[in-house]
């Protein structure tokens, strides 16, 4: 007798206890999944909290504050959008946080694009086309090529706000590789390059700055995401609020090294270097950073301890990688500090530079060694301490150049 679906009963019996037997037979795949699944059970989750909005019936009700007294309210108010602007899609009565999003994004916005591009053009030119970036209104500067702005959002909302490519659309323009070379005459006619007759050229922002250095000398670290680190700084001595010191003990290993977006940041104690290069303490809101000229940043980039050290490296660097010839380390050097190789004037400079500093040191070598070590530490093995020293102060004045420092 068969089954209705076309097996006996023998031939069922026999298809379970195959199954059973298969089954029990240990799988290499199947225990490193169950291994794998014990794993992330045993892992306790970070709990993010998330923003979300009320039901309908939890919402508070907001009035307006007749001159801004919380104790004085006067008419309910209601979400909604500012009326010099487009209004609100059809069918949106009740407005939430999606929606605002979406009506600032949409293509009928004739603001949210413009100032996205515009401030991407300056990161790139060091001034929007709108040189007050912060303030596209009525008491703000007016652009400088409206038709350029209006082109530069439309193709941003029309490539689907794509950062990359729109980035690429202004770096691969005319306007901006043009050479920042100019002319006495240039610079009287146009002294903030409105006119864009020449490229770009502006100092490096705070955080850059130092990332350059680092990165010249071979010690910059690649590592990506993660928590805050706390590079070398001066220790002041200084107590802040309650009591507590306001120095702190550097990350060790490559945390020491890390790009200086990764900076732990205190308001009330920022950090020195980044602030003398114009950056914020970020107690307010800022969304330009005027750019200032001042011989304490000419101090920090020849005394700090980060460009010190970053000025050793770069001079052990030349030891270990140069040929022997003194020609052949300095072109070397320049090379790597400022992307192109020394003229002939440049090049007896400082060829000039390191012999006598050379000399000098030769005849302090408890110097010799303190400025070739630290912080960086011991020499390697077969150098001279009197050279590192020497080319440290080679890499240091070579870290101090107006092309190392600008964007150019």
């Amino acid at each position: 007798r068969r089954r209705a679906d076309g097996l006996s009963d023998a031939d069922t019996k026999s298809i379970l206890a195959f199954s059973e037997k298969s089954t029990s037979v240990e799988i290499p795949e199947k225990k490193q999944l169950e291994e794998a699944k014990k794993r992330l059970a045993g892992i306790r989750g970070v709990p993010t909290p998330v923003l979300r909005e009320l039901p309908e019936g939890r919402r508070r009700t907001t009035k307006v504050q007749i001159r801004g007294n919380f104790l004085d309210t006067g008419d309910v108010v209601q979400p909604g959008v500012l009326d010099a602007f487009h209004a609100l899609p059809p069918g949106v009565e009740s407005p939430n946080r999606l929606d605002l999003a979406n009506w600032i994004t949409t293509p009928d916005n004739p603001l949210a694009a413009r100032v996205a591009v515009n401030r991407l053009w300056e990161q790139l030119f060091g001034t929007g086309l709108v040189e007050t970036s912060e303030d596209f209104g009525i008491q703000g500067e007016p652009p400088a090529y409206p038709q350029l702005l209006d082109w530069l959002a439309t193709e941003y909302v029309r490539t689907g706000w794509d950062t990359k490519r729109m980035l690429r659309t202004i770096v691969t323009s005319a306007a901006y590789r043009r050479s920042s070379k100019t002319t006495p005459e240039l610079i009287e006619r146009d002294p903030s390059n409105k006119l864009l007759a020449r490229g770009p050229s502006h100092r490096l922002s705070a955080e850059t700055i130092r990332d350059a250095a680092l990165s010249a000398g071979g010690l910059l670290s690649r590592k990506m995401n993660g928590p805050s680190v706390r590079p070398p700084r001066p220790n002041l001595g200084l107590r802040a609020a309650f009591g507590g010191s306001t120095d702190w003990k550097s990350s060790d290993g490559p945390d020491r090294y890390r790009r200086g977006l990764y900076t732990s940041w205190r308001r009330t104690t920022p950090y020195p270097s980044f602030m003398t290069f114009d950056a914020t303490s970020r107690e307010v809101c800022t969304i330009r950073r005027i750019r200032t000229n001042t011989p304490l940043q000419a101090l920090v980039t020849l005394n700090d301890p980060v460009y010190v050290e970053a000025a050793q490296a770069l001079g052990r660097r030349v030891v270990a990688e140069a040929d022997e010839s003194l020609d052949a380390r300095m072109t070397t050097a320049f090379q790597l500090a400022v992307t192109r190789p020394p003229s002939d004037a440049e090049l007896t400079r400082l060829k000039t530079l390191y012999e006598t500093v050379h000399a000098e040191l030769s005849e302090t070598p408890a110097d010799a060694k303190s400025l070739a070590t630290d912080p960086i530490g011991p020499a390697p093995a077969g150098t001279s301490e009197v050279d590192l020293a020497a080319w440290t102060v080679v890499a240091n004045v070579l870290m101090n150049l107006d092309e190392f420092l600008a964007r150019k």
